[in-house]
């Protein structure tokens, strides 16, 4: 086991403000209000059911995607990745990457991020194209992520890292 390489674990979030008609992903548009505590346990459930298959082998990134990770809470991440730490050793410097929606950013939440242990963010962009961005079928402006909110969203992820 020594000489094998450190594990990577994908972490799905599958809700999304809406759906969008080009998405294959497993992802749904959000009723109500996200789950957090809910969902966050049934995931540490499942891990720690699995965490035998690793054989003790660390994990050298963890990737949050979806759906739109960054709905979920700033808490919620913290006990996710608290209860990640706690069923599987994590290398030093392991990289977690969380997705991010640019049409929902809130700044305060990637402090949040970032003191549960995420280090990097990518910033999903769709198209840059506005007419792409408001053919029928699609969301709106206000919810698509578009060149406007690519902008504030990389400001909001940045200004995190001073705190």
């Amino acid at each position: 086991m020594a000489n094998l390489p450190p594990l990577s674990l994908y972490i799905h979030i599958p809700w999304c403000v809406q759906k969008c008609p080009y998405c294959d992903f497993n992802s749904h548009a959000l009723k109500g209000e996200v789950p957090h505590d809910d969902y966050v346990q049934h995931l540490l459930n499942d891990l720690q059911a699995d965490a035998q298959y690793a054989q003790g082998r660390e994990i050298g990134t963890i990737f949050i995607g979806g759906g739109t990770p960054s709905l979920l809470s700033g808490p919620a991440m913290q006990t996710l990745l608290d209860g990640v730490r706690a069923c599987l050793p994590l290398a030093a410097g392991a990289e977690i990457t969380m997705e991010a929606n640019p049409g929902t950013v809130e700044a305060d939440r990637f402090v949040d991020y970032q003191r549960a242990g995420v280090n990097r963010i990518s910033i999903g962009v769709q198209s840059f194209s506005e007419p792409k961005l408001q053919r029928p079928g699609g969301s709106t402006a206000r919810r698509r992520p578009s060149a406007q909110h690519v902008s504030p969203a990389a400001s909001a992820c940045a200004a995190s890292t001073s705190t």
